[in-house]
């Protein structure tokens, strides 16, 4: 066994290492082929999750904290490999009627005229393990707005009003046959939209000012290219790229590999590597930290004495998007009343069995609490599911397609629901990639499921979504996006910190909600995470281009939250399910907005007046275990 002096995690957790972690770590590297430093950012980023708003030293690293951690690499290896045993399977040749469990998900839908068994008594619904001894059930873990009461109205006839923002037509785009040309062009755009806004911004402050500064003078008449000689500070915009070409992770940005790539028109697409060498801003407003990762755009103030290098003194706010507003009469009408929606994330069924027990418990709470919106996030059938990777282990029962699950299962449970409350609508939003069996658009961003609806055998107020998606139920706009976008900035974002320590500064997903709104994008890394195609010339579709919406649902493998940012109401529901056990979902409650009804008195012109929604301060969150 290594001593501690010759261990190679010793330059990471310090020579002072228990025995014990040190023996752990070389057996967690062994086992999972990770290097040293792979290990220790894992290690790092699971003790943030841990920490969530305390300090991470608050969470020392113990031999139990790394035998959860071996336990969640497990979890995330045998997930791997099932994709590998389904991808296998389904290149098996199975004739002229496929196999049962291999049923090619990416398809055209069919519809099967024989009538499935039903899945509680299918001979594949088992006992439903960990789920079916939860003790747990329906428990509180974490309450936004607390002190908000809701009162449910009765189960009436009225519907909420839904508004669609998404051109749906914009979505039926073909797949794999990406321009280099067209996805160039769309990040170039991008750019230069930032550098408009930075510039409009910069001449605003100008005319405010008194003493306008000659660095914002220059930056309004023209913003400089990083690549040129400067002496002087200018102001510059681009986007964040690295450098580490030969690293293990493409994207991943350091102090030392961070490059910014100019517009065509004010840089010829140059990239140029940048120097951290920030300064205290004379009038005190410093953010002491920022952010940074690949694909993100940012204004910078700085100089380039060389030519090779330029030398950041200050990382400029982007412009904020502005608030959601209504005319005031609408608002009045669609926010008299009480809203409750009910979100939740798929896996929809253990991998203990295929009866969809979680399913059938999260409709009978969503019918006990009358919710007039329910919200489902997939993976609907996923195709990771054990049962449907290995034919022998699944005696189906009359089910001949993954489209007679999905209609004995999960459309069976709306049918259920929609006969239990007349007036609530659901919404089911695919999730991209290849884990969703009922989409063959496996791309992000993805349409609907629109084609498949009949095929699915869906009940009349469910409705499929596209997805990123962007909608308003009453008086709240919502922005939508399956897909774990808070990952995947968490893996490869770069934070520098310059003295502070505040709360905000050490919450990782509360960061990466900020970069969210302020990137004004669902997805705004660049490039992508390997596992999901990315059409990166639709990225567009993903954008927060008018307002910053009132409730953003981004649901990740990460610990399941419920956070105010930015007048932001940002949630991650968790998942329905982890493996075999139980997992969590969320419940949503818009109290009335109280203040519409005098503001429409006191008005003058209530056909042109507009009023905030202020979601923030009557939106009450609630996480509970299902």
């Amino acid at each position: 066994m290594p001593s501690i002096e010759q261990s190679t995690m010793a330059p990471y957790l310090g020579d002072n290492v228990d025995q014990e972690v040190e023996t752990m770590c070389q057996s967690l590297q062994n086992s999972y082929a990770l290097s040293p430093s792979d290990l220790f950012y894992k290690i790092e980023s699971y003790r943030l999750e841990l920490a969530d708003k305390r300090d991470i030293s608050s969470v020392p690293v113990t031999k139990e904290l790394l035998d959860d951690l071996r336990q969640k690499f497990q979890a995330q290896l045998e997930r791997k490999q099932m994709k590998q045993r389904a991808a296998s399977a389904a290149n098996t040749p199975t004739g002229s009627s496929p196999a049962p469990g291999v049923t090619p998900a990416k398809r055209k839908f069919t519809v099967s005229t024989a009538t499935p068994t039903p899945l509680k008594s299918s001979p594949f619904s088992g006992k439903n393990g960990t789920f079916g001894t939860r003790t747990d059930a329906g428990k509180v873990l974490e309450t936004l707005n607390g002190e908000i009461e809701i009162q449910v109205a009765d189960v009436s006839s009225e519907k909420a009003k839904i508004t669609a923002f998404m051109d749906i037509k914009k979505y039926q785009y073909r797949t794999m046959r990406q321009v280099l040309l067209e996805a160039s062009e769309y990040l170039d755009e991008r750019i230069e939209r930032f550098a408009d806004l930075v510039q409009e911004h910069l001449a605003e402050e100008i005319r405010k000012s008194d003493k306008p500064d000659e660095v914002l003078v220059t930056a309004v008449e023209r913003l400089s290219n990083p690549a040129a000689i400067t002496h002087e500070d200018v102001i510059v915009v681009g986007r964040i790229v690295s450098d580490s070409v030969h690293a293990p992770d493409l994207s991943k940005v350091n102090e030392t590999s961070v490059l910014l790539e100019t517009s065509r028109r004010i840089g010829s697409g140059a990239r140029v590597p940048l120097k951290l060498s920030l300064e205290p801003h004379s009038q005190g407003n410093h953010q002491g930290w920022f952010s940074l990762f690949p694909g993100q755009i940012v204004s910078l103030r700085g100089c380039n004495p060389s030519g090779t290098t330029f030398i950041v003194r200050e990382v400029l706010a982007l412009p904020e998007l502005p608030f959601a507003v209504s005319p005031l009469r609408a608002l009045h009408q669609t926010a008299s009343l009480p809203t409750r929606m009910i979100i939740a994330k798929g896996p929809f069924s253990t991998h203990d069995d295929l009866a969809f027990a979680p399913l059938t418990e999260l409709v009978d709470q969503s019918i006990s609490a009358k919710a007039d919106v329910v919200i489902l996030l997939g993976p609907f059938i996923d195709t990771t599911h054990p049962l449907l990777v290995d034919p022998d282990a699944l005696p189906y029962a009359g089910l001949n397609t993954l489209e007679d699950l999905f209609r004995a299962s999960v459309s069976a449970e709306l049918r259920r629901l929609e006969a239990a409350l007349p007036a609530v609508q659901t919404f089911l939003i695919p999730e991209s990639g290849e884990r969703e069996a009922v989409q063959r658009h496996v791309s992000f961003p993805c349409p609907p499921v629109g084609d498949a609806k009949k095929a699915l055998g869906m009940p009349k107020r469910s409705k499929w979504l596209s997805n990123p998606a962007f909608v308003a139920v009453n008086s709240s706009v919502l922005a939508i996006a399956n897909i774990d976008i808070l990952m995947q900035i968490s893996k490869v974002e770069y934070l520098h910190r310059a003295g502070t320590n505040d709360v905000f500064e050490r919450n990782i997903l509360a960061r990466a909600v900020k970069n969210l709104l302020q990137q004004r994008s669902l997805y705004p890394v660049f490039p992508g995470q390997p596992d999901i195609p990315l059409e990166v010339s639709y990225l567009g579709l993903a954008e927060m281009s008018v307002a910053r919406p009132d409730i953003l649902i981004v649901p990740s493998e990460q610990r399941y939250f419920a956070k105010v940012v930015d007048n932001v109401v940002a949630i991650n529901p968790g998942a329905l399910t982890k493996l075999r056990a139980a997992g969590t979902y969320a419940v949503v409650d818009i109290a009335p907005l109280q203040e519409a009804k005098n503001a429409i008195a006191e008005s003058e012109e209530p056909e042109n007046a507009l009023m905030f929604h202020k979601v923030w301060e009557r939106c009450r969150v609630d996480i509970k275990k299902i």
